[in-house]
């Protein structure tokens, strides 16, 4: 990239990927990559060849970042949709695991993901209490305040 002293180019013709903004379809293309398109159905989706947008994610500054960030997004919608049917979901697998007429295999394995989740609770409560102490400490050898992030 050649920039004059008046700002504008000293090349002529199409500017490189990297020297303009991410265009729209291109942000269009990887939101639905981010969804769990591959990378040629996204790109067709917008009327792009998938070398076109692979070129881009090479190239261009911001596209990774926006992937990264769309990829966080359809995450963080799947958690709330899983943490909102938890409830149900528990109560399903104590239906599993407490009915006489679930298959003995069905029900041993309802039983270790109860056993499982109950002990992965624990030992997350105890690891943030542990961390909650570690953190008091280091405050205390330091002499500041604790600040909890």
């Amino acid at each position: 990239m050649t920039i004059t002293n008046h700002g504008k180019r000293e090349s002529r013709g199409r500017p490189p990927i990297e020297e303009i903004p991410l265009p729209p379809d291109v942000q269009r293309a990887l939101t639905l990559r981010s969804g769990g398109a591959s990378w040629k159905d996204a790109a067709a989706a917008v009327d792009m060849d998938y070398r076109t947008l692979r070129r881009y994610v090479r190239a261009h500054p911001d596209s990774l970042q926006f992937l990264e960030e769309q990829t966080k997004d359809h995450l963080d919608q799947s958690h709330s949709v899983l943490i909102a049917n938890a409830p149900a979901v528990a109560e399903r697998l104590l239906q599993i695991a407490l009915d006489p007429n679930t298959k003995n295999y069905a029900a041993v394995s309802a039983c270790q993901a109860v056993f499982a989740i109950i002990d992965k609770s624990v030992t997350d409560r105890e690891n943030a209490e542990q961390l909650r102490a570690i953190r008091e400490s280091l405050n205390a050898l330091e002499g500041g305040s604790v600040i909890d992030v």
